[in-house]
């Protein structure tokens, strides 16, 4: 995390009952807030309605899940920008030489806010719920790799007990995978894995008549979890309260609770803020906002910005001449001004790649060779490839999506000799063609969900997965490489594969053109102390150690 300084023009403000929280000194001004709540509330907004609190039934909107529950393992964001991994609800673990068992240990000191102790069966009944046919769950692929997993998806049993969940007593089981999978420590600690009270989920399945229409996740009397805070009320379209849960096993949090207010547009969003009325604003979403707030003595201290564990990429297909030649891929890598991209569209926020590993990622490597923007050696190498006058490339663009940046590029190619065509598809149309190998280049953001290396190269360069993302990547022994490493047991040595495989990918193959890495970027009040933005690819995050100073 980093406190970031941007380019500003003076605000004008409307102000509420007598200034904007925090501005202009070192005493907090007192906001007279028009929603009710007490002062001690964290205020944010949501843009769209929250699609449940239930982590079976969303893969994006998380707030309620990362605040209201518990994963076994946590990824823990440090000073320097940098993720690790530290227990949560498992104290401790051991896993087996194989890779195969997981023997993991439950705190003893963990209740649900129905009074509930989390015990190994609530673990339990929250593989089984996942992977049950009858929810048709949304997140089920987290945890379809344990043992048993496939037959109960496939509705042949109603459990994993006794094969990829071994419960020893209360507090000690063990999770045993239908193969090793490395990075499997690291997926524990995704909102995905929250875990679920058993009696209050089947409560909630019987308020709402079934486990399709559960009330769980969606009514607070019903949404039961352990964490930090505690769902209190929802009005729809309106606001959801998460209140603080004073007996936390962690400690109480040191504010009163979170207010999520809908608003559903940018300008509705910065006026909230403006106002005083919310306590953090997503100014990455609106990046020709950025320099309104650049070196203004108002804000300059008050940007919070990380950098994203994801990257931009452009993708190319080695079955689309002439991308089949190295010496062509090479050439397109010289030939894009990124940092032209980023200063013109992205009002200077992001980071250069140099591969495909983003700097908060556990292996990045610090010391790969920068890419160089270098149109003349670009056109040497197509020279060299037997494209003296250029050629001809397709580059796609889902119809809902921005073209700026690809029209940047497609000037920038057109400056070696590449005539680009940016071809509008309709999103359906997109992933249908991407599916089958058949999109020439487009540009993609992959986002991590969990911090490991193999969220990036499983992705794009295995079997599987060349052919879904277009990239028709051709070294076979790197593919199988990709593969195996993701079963390796020696971790020093899975990451120094990781390492060698991004270099050979990059810059030996230029199968990418590495572009950046995004900043999430927030620009909050005063009186918010030790907010700490989410490391991962979706938006939400926890505001577990965040603090406000208060008016006196």
């Amino acid at each position: 995390m980093k406190a970031k300084k941007l380019s500003a023009v003076l605000l004008s403000l409307t102000l509420v009952a007598g200034g904007l929280a925090g501005c202009g000194g070192d005493k907090q001004t007192k906001v007279e807030y028009d929603d009710g709540f007490a002062e001690n509330v964290l205020r944010v907004t949501y843009d769209h309605e929250c699609q449940s609190g239930d982590v079976r039934q969303t893969t994006s909107d998380y707030i309620i899940p990362m605040n209201c529950f518990d994963t076994l393992v946590q990824t823990v964001s440090k000073d320097d920008g940098t993720t690790e991994l530290q227990p949560c609800a498992a104290e401790k673990w051991e896993v087996s030489k194989d890779g195969l068992t997981y023997s993991m240990h439950l705190r003893k000191d963990i209740k649900f806010t129905n009074g509930e102790p989390m015990t190994s069966d609530d673990v339990l009944y929250t593989v089984d719920s996942m992977l049950d046919p009858e929810r048709a769950t949304m997140n089920y692929y987290w945890m379809d790799m344990i043992k048993g997993a496939k037959d109960v998806l496939d509705g042949k049993t109603k459990t994993v007990e006794g094969k990829g969940i071994i419960i020893h007593d209360d507090y000690n089981f063990d999770i045993v995978l239908s193969e090793s999978y490395a990075p499997f420590l690291s997926t524990l600690s995704v909102p995905a894995w929250s875990i679920l009270n058993r009696e209050a989920c089947d409560a909630g399945d019987k308020a709402g008549k079934g486990k399709k229409t559960t009330l769980f996740g969606s009514e607070p009397e019903y949404t039961i979890g352990s964490g930090p805070f505690i769902v209190k009320e929802w009005v729809l379209n309106d606001h959801i309260y998460l209140e603080a849960n004073k007996d936390y096993w962690q400690g109480a949090p040191k504010i009163d609770g979170i207010l999520i207010k809908v608003a559903t547009d940018t300008d509705t969003e910065k006026m909230l803020f403006e106002s005083g009325q919310t306590d953090i604003f997503e100014i990455d979403k609106a990046k020709s906002l950025i320099p309104t707030y650049q070196d203004d003595d108002q804000w300059s201290d008050n940007i919070v910005s990380t950098v994203i564990m994801g990257g931009d990429y452009l993708v190319l297909n080695e079955n689309v001449k002439p991308l089949d030649n190295v010496k062509v891929r090479k050439a397109l890598q010289k030939g894009i001004d990124r940092q032209a991209i980023i200063d013109s569209l992205y009002e200077g926020t992001g980071t250069l790649a140099k591969g495909i590993f983003p700097p908060t990622l556990i292996c990045y490597n610090k010391n790969l060779p920068d890419i160089e923007y270098d149109p003349e050696g670009a056109k040497q190498l197509l020279k060299e490839a037997g494209y003296e006058n250029g050629f001809k490339l397709k580059l796609a663009k889902k119809a809902t999506e921005k073209s700026e940046c690809l029209e940047v590029i497609q000037e920038q190619l057109k400056e070696i000799g590449v005539e680009v065509e940016i071809e509008q598809v309709d999103e359906a149309s997109y992933y249908d063609i991407r599916g089958n190998g058949e999109l020439a280049s487009h540009i993609e953001s992959w986002w991590a969900d969990f911090n490991d290396p193999d969220n990036f190269l499983y992705t794009y360069f295995a079997t599987a997965t060349t052919k879904e993302r277009s990239v028709n990547y051709k070294d076979k022994d790197v593919i199988k490489r990709v593969e195996a490493a993701r079963h390796m047991t020696d971790n020093d040595a899975r990451m120094k594969e990781y390492l060698d495989l991004e270099e050979k990918i990059i810059d030996d193959d230029a199968a990418f053109v590495p572009l950046w890495h995004a900043e999430k970027i927030r620009l909050v009040q005063d009186r918010v102390k030790n907010f700490v933005p989410q490391w991962a690819g979706w938006g939400d995050c926890s505001y577990y150690s965040v603090e406000l100073e208060t008016a006196e």
